[in-house]
């Protein structure tokens, strides 16, 4: 049961002190849980007899016990926070590319004598290899260069009928805009891929995709951890859009066929 059930139970027994303390502790949840007894009467402006009264009566043996299961119920909320937060992340990452129009990046792509994916650092690397990996699906090879440094080396070779495409979790890594100037001198056309925000990568590039960033969160082990799941979803929806391009490509390419073969049996008669 959380506190609010324990509230609702109890309230109409409270006292006026008991209303007092409930309503400084439900507007400062996290403060409370670090306040002594003497600093929780002080804000409430009550005896501390009071709140200990108040512990009591939801059930606890005193302060110190409310305040341990407060603890614990503040920090499954602010879990349950974050789940939202990354929820609605990967929703907002599914609609923005759903809606965009990647068409003449497509057909950049299909023109192109090589594809090139490049990034720097652990998180890029796997997402170079689920690019090149999902997008061989439909035939379409993608060369992946593991670092910005070996990128550098392949630049004489690159030319304009090539296409690059570049991935940043910041948009800020040195060594990747150094690239980008080089191609864009080049003339070779360029795809950033890096968080939603404003960065320098993105104005270097021809085509620009987002991702929205989440919270990152502390494990039981203290490592930070950032969600990478949108960069996947992105991938994976933008890989569909491919799909269904090359469909309605196929489709245009019939119809004129048809109206071709149409237009000289018309002529033949």
């Amino acid at each position: 049961m959380n506190i609010e059930e324990l509230i609702n139970q109890k309230y109409s027994s409270f006292s006026e002190s008991d209303k007092a303390v409930w309503k400084y502790i439900a507007t400062h949840r996290i403060e409370s849980e670090k306040m002594s007894i003497n600093d929780m009467a002080q804000g409430c402006f009550v005896s501390r007899t009071a709140v200990m009264r108040f512990s009591q009566k939801l059930g606890f043996r005193g302060f110190a016990e409310f305040k341990v299961y407060l603890k614990m119920e503040n920090q499954t909320s602010e879990i349950s926070d974050q789940i939202d937060q990354v929820c609605n992340t990967y929703q907002n990452v599914a609609d923005s590319i759903r809606k965009k129009d990647c068409d003449k990046m497509f057909e950049v792509m299909d023109s192109a004598r090589h594809i090139y994916i490049c990034g720097e650092g652990m998180v890029q690397t796997s997402i170079q290899k689920e690019f090149k990996r999902i997008f061989s699906c439909a035939g379409c090879i993608l060369y992946d260069v593991p670092n910005g440094e070996e990128l550098f080396n392949l630049l004489p070779q690159i030319t304009e009928n090539d296409f690059c495409i570049l991935i940043s979790v910041t948009g800020e890594n040195e060594k990747i805009l150094q690239v980008a100037k080089q191609l864009l001198i080049r003339g070779a056309p360029v795809l950033s891929i890096t968080k939603k925000r404003e960065n320098t990568l993105a104005h270097l590039c021809d085509y620009r995709l987002y991702i929205e960033s989440s919270n990152a969160v502390e494990t039981p082990i203290h490592w930070i951890y950032e969600s990478t799941t949108s960069y996947f979803i992105l991938i994976d929806i933008l890989f569909l859009k491919y799909i269904e391009y090359h469909n309605r490509k196929d489709r245009k390419d019939e119809n004129r066929a048809a109206d071709r073969s149409t237009l000289r049996a018309d002529e033949s008669q």
